[in-house]
């Protein structure tokens, strides 16, 4: 394994919308910056999901005000994923501030229409109409991007971040960075279940390196599942996007019944009218009730009205011209080619989406290691108008810090410790137990047999248990014969870290909350809950504690409230 080093003022890992925009932020300092991407820049969470929208009026987002203020306000109030009152309420204010003129921003990086990119771009790839234009300007800029570079760790002397360390997918070269700032981007860790709505890279890279390297951690049980995720025997497990056509579907339960009334409250005037569309069927719309929805199909499923492990989606009376009037709705149509939509229900059960906890930043993105920053999903905040704003902060600050630096060169002990683990991986012969990819599909059925979207505390020990299993076997027996494949086995390390804080977390928090469910605890606790839950590597072991969730002038409502659907079980 040859050794290479380069040598930047700024390093980003990720060439997502966050890396992306703090990358250009870094070279409007005149900074060298390197962008390091594991894959091809288009394998990224960004790329994939939908748009940026902030405030926009249209069928699929008509919650979004019209204002500054009340941006914020629906922010803190749950949002998408219905995180209720347990958002950092001056994040969310900064989120509201700055989401739209950074929105209308991208204008200048050749993004057409960027108020709404979920109506914009090739079917399937909605938000490459984002980061494709930017991932061709932030190189016209200046900024070096190395493709195929899966960085594994950082460096760090005297407690400060001064590099990281890598390999070169394609050649197998280590790489070593030494660099005045490290801005992580990484994304989030969605691969980590075996049902998920994510690229096959998004597996908590960023996540894990910070966390072994005793940077804290924040709200990582938060995992948005997506309900849209298609659940037929031998067909992939597409994701049908949002269109106005998916908005008209019949969804029942193998009993054909309408299920959603009994775990949501229906707004003003709703029609429960089976083919309207879904803000007037049930009177509030889609996008508020992203996390509800999902909750909904588990329990359905969980106590026996669904069928074959999922439930009836029915798209039979939706003319095609509907879905052919966008491009999501196309995408939709393409997810959808393997099965006969037309004259029968096809069946769909929520699968992992995006993390919304992980490292914890400050309002300038600063990390607890001076001079590594984060931004993005790696952060917080799930969607993209979070990934912007944090993107540019992130590359602001740590343009900042760079400008004001002098280099440091790593402790060469430290680059060789690094280098000799992944030299042990290589070095293994192949045997039955080792396999990276079998060990990666070990975590991801794990998870979502144990740490899927209905939790117990019974579950979550069990599966923490089954994660030591497995990680042992990981540390003794992983191997790999070509650096693609080190790739494989170094992620998969990182999700078994990932999935151990997010299931420590999940056990402490008593509570159901947005995307986090507990069948045991089937209530929302404001009078015990309006914390975060920070997580650290400490002499080894992992350190979990509670911190009061940052208020602001949104008041709290005291005390609990019962969630829809969702019935006290025995603890």
């Amino acid at each position: 394994m040859e050794t290479k080093t380069l040598t930047t003022d700024v390093l980003v890992i990720g060439a997502g919308l966050a890396g992306l925009r703090a990358a250009i932020q870094i070279r409007r300092y005149d900074l060298d910056v390197i962008i390091a991407e594991k894959s091809t820049g288009r394998t990224n969470l960004s790329t994939v999901a939908g748009g940026t929208q902030g405030i926009v009026m249209n069928y699929w987002s008509l919650s979004m005000p019209k204002g500054i203020k009340a941006l914020y306000e629906r922010g803190v109030k749950g949002g998408a994923w219905e995180i209720m009152y347990g958002k950092d309420q001056r994040m969310e204010e900064i989120n509201a501030l700055e989401q739209v003129p950074y929105q209308d921003e991208l204008a200048e990086f050749g993004v057409l229409n960027p108020r709404d990119q979920k109506s914009y771009g090739p079917p399937g790839r909605m938000s490459w109409a984002t980061t494709g234009p930017m991932y061709k300007y932030v190189q016209e800029q200046g900024a070096k991007l190395m493709k195929y570079f899966n960085i594994t760790d950082i460096l760090t002397l005297d407690g400060r971040c001064v590099g990281a360390v890598g390999f070169d997918v394609v050649s197998g070269d280590f790489m070593v960075v030494k660099a005045k700032a490290v801005v992580m981007a990484t994304g989030g860790a969605g691969e980590c279940w075996e049902r998920n709505n994510t690229p096959v890279r998004s597996t908590g890279d960023g996540h894990a390196i910070a966390y072994r390297n005793g940077v804290e951690m924040n709200m990582m049980e938060y995992e948005s599942f997506d309900a849209w995720i298609i659940s037929e025997k031998d067909q992939p497990q597409y994701w049908v996007p949002p269109s106005y056509a998916r908005t008209m579907v019949n969804l029942t339960n193998a009993k054909g019944e309408d299920f959603l009334p009994n775990y949501m409250t229906l707004g003003e005037g709703a029609t429960l009218k089976p083919g309207d569309p879904f803000h007037i069927k049930y009177g509030t719309p889609v996008i508020d009730n992203v996390a509800t929805i999902a909750r909904a199909m588990a329990v359905e499923v969980l106590e026996g009205r669904g069928d074959d492990g999922g439930v009836f989606c029915d798209f039979t009376h939706i003319p095609e011209d509907v879905w052919m009037a966008e491009p999501k709705g196309i995408a939709g149509l393409h997810a959808m080619r393997n099965f006969d939509w037309e004259t029968k229900p096809i069946r769909m059960y929520p699968g992992a989406l995006g993390s919304w906890g992980g490292i914890k930043i400050s309002e300038e993105c600063e990390t607890t290691i001076p001079w590594l920053f984060a931004g993005g999903e790696v952060s917080y905040g799930e969607d993209l108008k979070y990934t912007l704003v944090f993107g540019v902060r992130a590359g602001r600050s740590g343009a900042e810090y760079a400008m004001n630096a002098s280099p440091i060169e790593p402790d060469p002990a430290q680059v060789n410790e690094k280098k000799d683990y992944l030299k042990r991986i290589t070095s293994r012969q192949e045997n039955d137990e080792g396999n990276p990819r079998a060990i990666r599909e070990a975590v991801q059925k794990l998870s979502m047999d144990k740490f899927g979207i209905l939790k117990t505390e019974e579950g979550l020990l069990e599966g923490l248990k089954a994660l030591d299993d497995i990680r042992e076997t990981a540390r003794e027996k992983m191997y790999a014969e070509d650096p693609r494949e080190l790739r494989l086995a170094f992620e998969s390390e990182c999700m078994i870290d990932c999935q151990e804080m997010h299931a420590k977390a999940a056990l402490m928090r008593t509570e159901t909350r947005g995307v986090h469910n507990r069948l045991d605890y089937p209530y929302m606790d404001n009078d015990l809950w309006i914390k975060d839950i920070r997580i650290k590597k400490q002499n080894g072991d992992m350190k979990l504690w509670t911190v009061p969730t940052r208020p602001g002038y949104v008041k709290v409502p005291k005390g609990r409230t019962p969630i829809m659907g969702l019935k006290q079980m025995d603890k």
